[in-house]
């Protein structure tokens, strides 16, 4: 969307000298001779003639014919015949918007703009006369209802497992093809603690979320930053309302495997074992709704105390616990349950929780992180890619196989 201002003309005026006379006695006519004095006449100065009129245009990156912007919008001024002078962008209340120029003509924001906020662009220039001349642009940035969100996990500043991959969540479906290009805009950089970067890829679970993973386990001490530029880019028709920029640490390797067959799970610490747990998974009597998930679970969140309440899925039966520490969506847990302390280490009886001591639960709890990988084996249940952060039941083949 464009709009070119000109600046008013102005007249040319050419002045002609004329030199003529009469002889004397003779009667001849002289033309364009010296004056009967013998001298030349003056010589006329020229008028100098005015320069040319600048003419400015200005537009805004991917500004629509509804003028709808997003927060942060580039507006870029072009001028022939003259020099840019400014670019002024005004708020309806008629209070000019901080801004920066790049020396290209381009302008931004300081500060992302008020959403469902009008503002008004003027670029200014002048000739070589310093004759001015202006084009404006009317900009109305995209409402909070139109905007589309991105949030992430992990959060900023977090300290997260080895198993831990980065989630972005859009408000909105992205349809298939503008995901490549969404991706492409986004920035991850990662750090290992020898300094090198993490191999890994994007993967997109489902139309509105993409998940990038490491190809094996983040080494400890990782740091990493993402970038998501949606002020920048559009989904589905929509301006982003916000960038996010996240960046956050991978701590202590704390990687637990849990075999339901011998009713124990190691929990090793940076490689060394910290502890083997007596464990009693969920029970195998015919039911498949009370089997544990064979498979790389991960940490989600933990409750010092909590109510697994059965009746959510069509189960009867409601019991409070201490320690729980989320391993699934499905309602899978690492907790205390000191009803099956007898069981634990010998058979499964639990509902698909991994049940442990009270004791045992408390240790766990306070060790657990977001991310930290439990890795159950023994049954023929397999864990969803989708319940809760499943990433780890793809293989790297599988994780980077082109996607429709």
């Amino acid at each position: 969307m464009e709009h070119t201002g000109v600046a008013g003309s102005s007249r040319r005026t050419f002045l002609l000298a004329v030199a003529g006379g009469v002889a004397g006695a003779g009667g001849l006519l002289a033309g364009c001779g010296p004056s009967s004095d013998g001298a030349a006449g003056p010589a006329a100065s020229p008028t100098p003639t005015a320069a040319p009129q600048a003419q400015v245009s200005l537009a805004a990156d991917g500004v629509g014919a509804d003028g709808v912007t997003s927060p942060v919008p580039v507006l870029r001024a072009t001028v022939t015949g003259g020099e840019l002078q400014d670019v002024v962008l005004t708020a309806a209340d008629g209070s000019a918007v901080p801004g920066a120029g790049a020396g290209d003509g381009s302008w931004s924001p300081a500060e992302p703009l008020e959403l469902g906020g009008a503002y008004t662009a003027t670029a200014t220039a002048v000739n070589a006369d310093g004759q001015p001349a202006s084009a404006s642009l009317a900009l109305t940035v995209t409402g909070e209802e139109d905007a589309v969100r991105a949030k992430m996990m992990p959060l900023d500043g977090e300290v997260v497992g080895v198993g831990m991959p980065v989630v972005v969540i859009f408000t909105r479906q992205v349809p298939e093809a503008e995901r490549a290009g969404l991706v492409e805009a986004m920035t991850l950089t990662t750090s290992a603690p020898d300094g090198s970067a993490v191999e890994g890829a994007w993967r997109w679970i489902g139309a509105d979320r993409v998940h990038w993973r490491p190809r094996e386990y983040w080494p400890a001490g990782t740091r990493v930053q993402v970038r998501v530029p949606m002020t920048r880019v559009r989904v589905d028709g929509a301006w982003g309302a916000a960038d996010r920029d996240v960046s956050f640490t991978v701590g202590d390797s704390h990687i637990a495997t849990a075999d339901t067959d011998t009713h124990q799970m190691t929990v090793r610490v940076n490689g060394q074992v910290a502890r083997v747990i007596p464990i009693s998974a969920g029970r195998e009597d015919g039911d498949p709704a009370f089997v544990t998930r064979s498979g790389v679970h991960l940490v989600l969140e933990k409750h010092a105390d909590y109510l697994m309440d059965g009746r959510t899925v069509g189960q009867d039966y409601a019991t409070q616990v201490k320690w729980a520490t989320r391993i699934a969506n499905s309602g899978e847990f690492v907790h205390g349950a000191p009803w099956s302390v007898a069981s634990q280490g010998v058979r499964n009886v639990s509902h698909g929780c991994l049940n442990v001591s009270d004791a045992d639960a408390k240790w766990f709890y306070d060790l657990a992180q977001r991310g930290d990988v439990v890795d159950v084996t023994g049954t023929d249940r397999a864990m969803e890619l989708t319940n809760g952060l499943g990433d780890w039941v793809l293989d790297w083949e599988e994780w980077t196989a082109p996607q429709a």
